[in-house]
């Protein structure tokens, strides 16, 4: 079996870095010293219905994107790729990369499963999401990554944001967001513009401080009924990179293809 042939200039890392977003590091539990406020922090007001964040209304979500990655030690271009995705809600994303029209990556995301193949050096895995601890030491939600792709909130996090309002724009905040039925918690800034549209997800963890940042713009109506940022620019600030995905020609509620097979001569990666 092969170990797995990661290093963070490879553009298979890379992949995987843009598609497994981060953070959670539920087995650690945090005791943090808290520090007297000397101003008294406001009260919470709950997102309740008559001030809900715009969620994306789909049961099928398929794109063709452009994916830039760049190090923003010194802001050079490492790879450009592209990418075409498809999200069945709740239930899976699938990805594949392609260089030149060549596909040289696939990756099938469940709630429960990861299934990769890598065409370059004819390996594959299929595991559960302790992977993701293995290869960054960052366990993995595909909730959360579902939601940073389709600019939706956390559906499996407390809502308990602190809300300020200035002209048009929208801030929650929450600096201990916890998620449901779990350990692991967030410091988080959504930003909405003025119709109640996420515009920026800031998210720092609260145990290891890694920090990710999700700007999305340029929105546009998919349907009369979907509207959808053309842009998605995400930067990781402790991994020094920055994503810059641009959709093309998005559709939504045309299921699209989920299709995972292993050649017979592709051999399984083993994750040490």
């Amino acid at each position: 079996m092969h170990t797995f042939p990661f290093s963070k200039s490879s553009p298979i890392f890379l992949i995987l870095c843009l598609f497994t977003l981060f953070f959670i590091n539920s087995c650690k539990t945090k005791q943090a010293a808290r520090t007297p406020q000397v101003e008294q922090t406001p009260a919470k007001t709950p997102v309740k219905a008559a001030y809900k964040i715009q969620q994306p209304d789909y049961q099928w979500f398929s794109t063709r994107m452009d994916a830039r990655v760049i190090n923003t030690d010194n802001q050079k271009e490492i790879v450009k790729l592209a990418v075409f995705m498809v999200n069945k809600k709740d239930s899976i994303l699938y990805i594949n990369a392609s260089k030149l029209g060549i596909e040289f990556a696939r990756l099938v995301l469940t709630p429960d499963s990861i299934k990769y193949i890598n065409h370059l050096n004819s390996t594959y895995f299929i595991g559960d999401y302790s992977a993701a601890y293995h290869l960054f030491g960052l366990p993995l939600s595909y909730n959360m990554l579902q939601a940073l792709l389709m600019n939706s909130d956390f559906a499996d996090f407390e809502n308990d944001f602190n809300v300020i309002t200035k002209n048009d724009t929208s801030y929650l905040i929450d600096s201990n967001r916890r998620q449901n039925n779990a350990r692991f918690s967030i410091n988080q800034r959504i930003v909405l513009n003025e119709n109640d549209r996420i515009i920026e997800n800031h998210i720092i963890h609260t145990f290891t401080s890694d920090t990710l940042t999700a700007q999305y713009s340029d929105f546009f109506n998919v349907t009369t009924l979907y509207r959808s940022p053309k842009i998605i620019d995400i930067s990781l600030q402790r991994q020094n990179i920055r994503l810059i995905l641009t959709l093309k020609e998005p559709k939504i509620n045309v299921p699209g293809p989920t299709y995972f097979k292993i050649p017979l001569k592709y051999t399984l990666i083993e994750i040490k």
